[in-house]
């Protein structure tokens, strides 16, 4: 006799490399057996789509791009939630959150959940009023961290009790190094003898890379300090500009997307993330990590590198934590 299993849907509007897309991934890979995941592309798959296919996932795309100039595409959404029929459908990132939400609710799907993944400040009103009329036929929105619980239902006015704090889980193995520090910067074309700093993430304004640009071309003790910055974005182009402009083309190094994180973490002295509200001092030797206030996605990665800073974009005195760590780096800062 089968076994029901429940089938859940998981919406994104494109699965490219990033912390939700890379969540998706590890769910869908560590499900229990009771339940059936699917993978729904709204546009285009992207790599990290392409990795769940590989692991045997059931994974669409369909090639729409809702908006107010192509309501047809969420009926069209609907469409194919009625045809695959899952029971639950967890949406991901803003045009799954807004418009696979909508669709699971005109397919008369049972459970539709939501997501917020980060602190997003400049939210259009009309999004965030989207969302507010979503929530009466939304069963949660899972937050990673009770930073975004607090500001998304003041931002949204959400019933606290349909906002969920559930921290995103890590699949470790994903960090394994497969080649020596060494053999790492100098495939990257960095120096051996200089610190190196890292910055892997989406190159969007809320990373803070351009003020750690300017941290770099004008603190006298970051003069020798060369920095990584991993990651796709819309500002690829204006931060490369920038660092143009700077005259940090020889010390700041695009790398693109990439996968190989644990390799990339064992070549740098420092990683460096911006979150979204200031987060207390973390251990250098010892991770002290305040998960409340930074959200685990954004602080797991970082056990392999050597040392860690965290900053934030609005003050650049907390670019004297990666001074600090040059120069005392046996130290807690």
């Amino acid at each position: 006799m089968s076994v029901h299993r429940t089938r859940v849907m998981y919406i994104a509007h494109t699965f490219e490399v990033g912390g939700a897309e890379d969540l998706v991934l590890n769910l869908v890979r560590h499900l229990p057996d009771r339940f059936e995941p699917m993978v729904c592309a709204i546009g285009n798959l992207g790599p990290i789509g392409h990795e769940i296919r590989a692991a045997g996932i059931s994974v669409t795309a369909l090639g729409l791009n809702p908006g107010l100039r192509r309501p047809w595409d969420v009926a069209r959404i609907a469409r194919f939630l009625r045809e695959t029929q899952p029971e639950i459908v967890h949406t991901f990132l803003l045009t799954a959150s807004l418009y696979g939400r909508f669709a699971a609710m005109l397919a008369r799907v049972p459970v539709v959940i939501g997501s917020e993944h980060n602190i997003y400040h400049r939210k259009r009103r009309h999004h965030a009023l989207a969302e507010r009329l979503l929530m009466h036929g939304t069963a949660s929105v899972v937050v990673v961290a009770e930073s975004v619980r607090d500001f998304y239902i003041r931002q949204v006015h959400a019933d606290p009790a349909k906002v969920d704090v559930i921290r995103n889980a890590v699949d470790w193995a994903h960090l394994a190094t497969t080649r020596t520090r060494v053999d790492v910067r100098r495939s990257l074309n960095l120096p051996l003898d200089r610190p190196v700093a890292g910055m892997i993430g989406r190159l969007t304004e809320q990373k803070g890379h351009a003020m750690l640009f300017d941290a770099l071309a004008q603190t006298p003790a970051l003069q020798k300090m060369h920095l990584i910055v991993a990651g796709d974005g819309d500002l690829r182009e204006s931060l490369r500009d920038r660092a143009e402009a700077l005259g940090l083309s020889s010390r700041v190094h695009f790398l693109g997307v990439r996968r190989d994180v644990g390799d990339l973490l064992n070549a740098i002295d420092v990683f460096v993330l911006e979150p979204q509200r200031p987060v207390r001092k973390l251990a250098v030797a010892v991770i002290e990590i305040l998960v409340d206030r930074a959200g685990i996605n954004q602080l797991s990665i970082l056990h392999r590198a050597q040392h860690i800073a965290v900053i934030d974009s609005r003050h650049h005195r907390d670019i004297g934590i990666i001074q600090h760590i040059l120069e005392h780096p046996a130290k807690t800062v």
